[in-house]
């Protein structure tokens, strides 16, 4: 990595709008002499509904397209990066003689606008968001290979610096749900009910009352805005509020 890569990250780390997200991005696209970028984020609020969070350099036209015709179910790369947590660079021509015929239809309209290469970045964090990154080019792999190698480094990086830049600028509107402020003990009583244990069996582990693990229980639901404690456990595991202890 150089001084000027540092000066893209140092960049989106300031980042207080969508406007200087989009622009920083931007920024590092054209540096790796690459045509587009993309990133996207899925927020937990829900297991159902979860909340999509998009910035976009892709063409008007071809973004509508792949929410037309769900591509996102499609996407290679959204299936690659969803279970993984390397790189990958990906060759358009390739994948035109996938075997599956919704990727090589999925492929061939992306061809027509521009995307014949790329590199996509994926990102999982511990309150469960999964985002991604991806720069693309209207290059074949053959020509573009080289740049995509280049930018492995500085990508991951970046990427990581703008999914925290990205929660922050949207704090305030979709993701106070996943700032949700448990205590110490309602913590504690929720995680042992992800374990199965009753009311009872959790207040003989924690030697409180049944009644006291029954009113932290109800606060978290209240909290979670939800209406019991399956729907609790639930949304608590989705938002990375509850995970596995160390010991």
């Amino acid at each position: 990595m150089s001084i000027a890569d540092f000066d893209y990250i140092d960049a989106v780390s300031r980042a207080e709008s969508v406007d200087a997200l989009h622009k920083a991005c931007a920024d590092l696209c054209e540096a790796y002499a690459f045509d587009r970028f993309i990133y996207g984020a899925r927020i937990p609020t829900s297991f159902v509904k979860p909340y999509f969070i998009f910035i976009s350099g892709y063409p008007k036209e071809w973004r509508e397209q792949y929410t037309r015709n769900n591509y996102m179910i499609v996407d290679p790369t959204v299936e690659y990066c969803a279970r993984s947590v390397t790189p990958l660079c990906w060759d358009g021509e390739s994948l035109l003689k996938a075997d599956n015929p919704e990727i090589r239809r999925f492929m061939s309209e992306a061809h027509d606008f521009g995307i014949n290469s790329g590199v996509s970045f994926p990102l999982h964090t511990a309150q469960g968001d999964f985002a991604m990154l991806s720069f693309s080019s209207e290059r074949v792999h053959e020509n573009a290979g080289p740049r995509l190698q280049r930018v492995m480094p500085v990508g991951q990086l970046f990427t990581a610096y703008l999914h925290e830049a990205v929660r922050r600028v949207f704090a305030s509107d979709v993701l106070t749900l996943s700032q949700v402020d448990l205590t110490s003990r309602e913590k504690e009583c929720l995680l042992w009910a992800t374990e199965g244990k009753t009311a009872w069996e959790t207040s003989q582990i924690l030697s409180i009352s049944e009644r006291t693990v029954t009113f932290h229980l109800q606060n978290v639901q209240h909290k979670l805005g939800v209406n019991n404690r399956q729907q609790a456990v639930a949304r608590a595991v989705a938002l990375g509020i509850i995970e596995p202890q160390f010991a």
